[in-house]
């Protein structure tokens, strides 16, 4: 759980009040209250006009209004009926018509709205039931059919049409579960399956005639996320309280066989438009005391991206990519550790592109590498999360402690370079190296074809003679030959009485 946009909020919030088993009796109060308590625990205020017919309670005129990040005013999202009903088995069906309507509006100054937008979510073979008990609630949603589009937008008291601005999201087959606990925390699992899903926005500036349009789709969407919301919450905006109290969250999306295209049109800068593909990707995102994570892979990627000016498309592939970056939020004494990778795996350029810089194709044109993966420790000075953390602290919001590098690769035009280190951080001496503290550690690395390479780029002109000679001077103080034709070793030590030292020979 994270805060809530009011695009995300009115897009997320069927999502995340449709959601295994019947355990206990449910009555329809309890859920509604309930819910209730979920929203204005986060610090919204929740208004509803309420009737009770028989076993059936009916929630109408629901309005939510929270501010706005930053103290800009306040959003508010209204939501049409929503019917509570008891079931014979104890359990509660949740009843919503086939078209739920929701507005949000924001201002910034507390009076007239400056912002409007109704979405209409709609939904077809439908039904939801809650199971459990009041401090444990598990929804089960399905749907054969899905949808959110944009009915109507006004902004500053001017309102946009199809013509001007869209959104429309359509999904199938959707299946979800979600249980939510309640103790002295809110804790919730949830599973979401959608066989496919396809989205198209548009948006356009009347006034320039700039305009971006996205399309595209994925099929077999796979959502799990998991975690811990603390039950009442003074400013939901404020990320490191939050997170003081408890809240902890993760989440997992994957999908397979996933298209986009993308229009971008500026009547200064011309147009752009890329067009891609890939056999399947996965993005994770975890926030807590631990810190923030995030990680994404993407297998078969294809992109084909034109450029205003440009004669030619530019066409790109790779079979495999990644990214991975951890980082703490929280002040602490202690060191905390810290990530982060990249991987560009098998990386192709078309034809057309290497043509540019090398038309006589002398440069090797296998796939290229990229792997990187650094971690270590750093010492946060100050909440970075917290709104004011700007003004609490002058300088460096944290301390370098260790760093270690796992692996480094960088494979491509028929060079190689591999290297490893560990470097420990000394923030008490800031003098041996002016401005930084010092390091102690060794880095090594190992060039293979480095010289070939070299005498390629000064063969083709776009390496002058003298520098690569420079090059070469540089590579001869840094590195001693391998035992395998054209490869150099550097064993780079930085030591403790702040010395640098290239394989053995005292550089600094």
């Amino acid at each position: 759980m994270y805060r809530l946009t009011p695009v995300s909020l009115g897009v997320a919030l069927p999502a995340l009040l449709l959601s295994s088993a019947a355990w206990a009796d449910l009555t329809p109060a309890q859920v509604w209250g309930d819910w209730q308590q979920y929203l204005q625990g986060m610090g919204y205020d929740v208004t509803a006009t309420e009737a009770t017919n028989g076993d059936t309670l009916t929630i109408s005129d629901l309005t939510i209004n929270f501010p706005a990040p930053q103290n800009n005013g306040s959003v508010t999202m209204t939501v049409g009926a929503i019917d509570f009903s008891q079931n014979n088995d104890g359990t509660v069906a949740v009843v919503m018509p086939a078209s739920l309507p929701l507005t949000i509006a924001a201002n910034d100054n507390g009076t007239e709205p400056d912002f409007t937008m109704d979405l209409n979510y709609t939904q077809s073979d439908h039904s939801m039931t809650v199971s459990g008990t009041p401090e444990a609630m598990t929804y089960d949603y399905n749907a054969a059919t899905i949808g959110l589009t944009m009915a109507k937008l006004i902004v500053d008291d001017k309102t946009y049409g199809a013509e001007n601005a869209r959104i429309d999201i359509a999904g199938t087959g959707l299946i979800s579960s979600t249980t939510m606990t309640v103790g002295e925390m809110r804790g919730y699992e949830q599973d979401s399956k959608i066989a496919a899903l396809t989205y198209d926005v548009f948006v356009k500036n009347p006034q320039e005639s700039g305009q971006l349009e996205l399309k595209g789709g994925m099929s077999d969407l796979d959502m799990q996320g998991t975690g811990m919301i603390p039950l009442e919450v003074s400013d939901a905006a404020d990320m490191a309280a939050m997170i003081k109290a408890g809240f902890d969250v993760s989440g997992k999306f994957s999908y397979n066989a996933g298209t986009s295209i993308l229009n971008f049109q500026d009547p200064r800068q011309g147009a752009f438009a890329s067009a891609t593909s890939s056999e399947n990707g996965e993005l994770s995102v975890a926030m807590g005391p631990g810190g923030v994570s995030y990680a994404g892979t993407q297998d078969g990627l294809t992109m084909s991206v034109k450029v205003a000016n440009l004669p030619f498309p530019i066409d790109l592939s790779m079979a495999n990519g990644g990214f991975n970056l951890a980082m703490p939020v929280v002040k602490s004494d202690e060191p905390q550790d810290f990530a982060f990778g990249l991987t560009l795996g098998d990386f192709v350029m078309s034809d057309m592109i290497w043509g540019i810089f090398d038309p006589a194709n002398q440069l090797p044109r296998d796939p290229a590498t990229i792997d990187l993966d650094l971690t270590g420790k750093a010492k946060l000075l100050v909440d970075v999360l917290d709104p004011n953390a700007a003004t609490q602290f002058a300088g460096p919001p944290g301390e370098m402690d260790t760093l270690t590098v796992n692996t480094l690769v960088v494979d491509a035009v028929g060079a190689r370079l591999e290297g490893q280190g560990d470097i420990k951080f000394d923030n008490t001496d800031k003098t041996t190296f002016p401005g930084m503290p010092k390091p102690v550690g060794t880095v090594n690395l190992l060039l293979a074809g480095g010289n070939t390479l070299l005498d390629k780029l000064v063969a083709m002109g776009l390496f002058p003679q003298d520098q690569a000679m420079g090059a070469r001077m540089m590579m001869g103080l840094f590195a001693v030959p391998g035992t395998a034709p054209d490869t150099l070793n550097s064993k780079i030590e930085f030591t403790q009485d702040g010395q640098v030292l290239a394989n053995g020979q005292r550089i600094k």
